[in-house]
Order: structure tokens, then sequence, then C-alpha cells
């Protein structure tokens, strides 16, 4: 199991909510409405580009347990979301279960098992920024402009640096090193608050050069974080034309 799999199982089973969202305790209907507002957002954007094209299938990759999935269904015919997390999945199926146009699976080997050219739009939020080898991200993302269709439309987001003075990651260290000396989970999140999470950055010149091997075009780039936060994200929204 790699790192990335073993910080999203531990945080599956320790509280699925916080992993979503850094906030424990959640009223559902609460946090169903920020994925509402969230894809509402979405859809505003996305409908000055002219893309996607069709509204059939969308993918939600990182999907956690669901946070977008309610919203995603208003809007489109299917929806499918994959997450390296087990635990994540069982609990967004349970959360789910009355949602008949909701599929969530398990990812596998770091690829999306769906169909060439059959999505109409790939969405990935903060997930990125947690997977510390690059060539996994350019696979995922090779992945992507595979799956899309033709007239989709791709949304993703990286971090693109780390302010120096976060770049340590105190408690993420600390937590490794008390699962080392036998610690229980349970008591390294829940009362020393530390936490297996782990942040990389990846350039924008070093993924954008990966980008352009591939058969999409760049509709829009940004620059979304404030310039004080520890992690400088930027957004990619993509198509691919036939």
């Amino acid at each position: 199991m790699n790192t990335n799999s073993q910080q999203w199982k531990a945080l599956g089973k320790l509280d699925p909510f916080w992993a979503m969202t850094g906030k424990s305790n959640w009223n559902l209907a609460a946090f169903w409405q920020t994925g509402n507002v969230q894809v509402e957002q979405l859809r505003r954007e996305v409908s000055q580009l002219g893309y996607p094209q069709q509204f059939h299938l969308v993918l939600d990759f990182g999907c956690g347990i669901g946070r977008l999935a309610p919203a995603f269904c208003a809007g489109f015919d299917e929806y499918v979301g994959y997450d390296v997390s087990e635990a994540l999945i069982q609990k967004a199926r349970s959360l789910h279960k009355d949602l008949d146009r909701a599929q969530f699976f398990v990812t596998q080997r770091d690829r999306v098992d769906l169909p060439d050219n059959s999505v109409d739009l790939v969405f990935s939020f903060g997930v990125f920024q947690h997977i510390p080898d690059r060539q996994i991200i350019f696979q995922i993302i090779s992945d992507f402009a595979r799956v899309l269709k033709p007239g989709g439309l791709i949304f993703f987001n990286v971090c693109n640096s780390i302010r120096w003075m976060y770049r340590i990651q105190l408690r993420r260290r600390l937590y490794w090193f008390g699962r080392r000396l036998g610690i229980l989970d349970y008591h390294l999140f829940h009362r020393f608050k530390l936490y297996p999470q782990s942040v990389h950055a990846l350039s924008r010149e070093t993924l954008l050069r990966h980008l352009h091997t591939l058969p999409v075009q760049v509709l829009c780039s940004r620059f979304t974080s404030p310039r004080d936060a520890p992690h400088h994200l930027w957004e990619y929204l993509l198509t691919k034309h036939g």
C-alpha cells in the first residue's frame, strides 16, 4: 500500500467528514449544502466556457464520502465516484444508498476503470496535493484525458507551492512517529490532534509540460489561493476535441 492509500485509509476510519472538510460533527444537511454551493459555482463558471457539451456522465475522482454526489446527480444522468480509501467508499455507499444514479468505486492501481471517450465531466478537487509521486499524478491526468469525451471538460486543482514555514508538516510527521511507537490511530487523531495527511507541490511548468503531451486544450488556468495561504493552489479546466 502506497503512502497516499495509507493516509486516506486511516482518515476514512478515523473521521470521514473531517477528511473531506477539516471539520467534524457535521449536520448532514449542512454538509450536503457545501456540495450544492460548490457544484453551482462550477456550473456558473463552465457555462461561460460552453463545456461540457453534454451532461450524461460525471466522474468525481477523489470523491471521499460523496459530498458532491447529490448536487452532481441533479445535473447529470449518471455519477461515478472514485476514491483510494475503501473506508470512505463504504461510507459513501451507505450515505447514498437511495441515490440510484450514483456509483462508488475504490481506485485500483491509480487508474480509472471507465471506457475511452465516455465521460462528460471529470472533476477532481483537493486530490493531487496529497499524492507524493508526480508520475502517479501524470498517469491519472492521462487517464482523465483518455476517458473524456470530445467536447467534455476536465476540472482539477494542484498545489503549486508551499510556504516555507509549512513545509515541515510537523503534525503529519508526529502522527507517523506515534504509529511506529505503537500508539493507536484513535488517540493520535482525537487526543493529540495529529493527522496523516501530507501535502506536496507540483510546479506549474512541470504540469504544463505533461499537459502538452495529451490530446487536450487548456481552456483556463488560474491562481485561487490568498497570497498568505499555506498552500498555493491553481485550478485547471481542459477540454478534448474530436
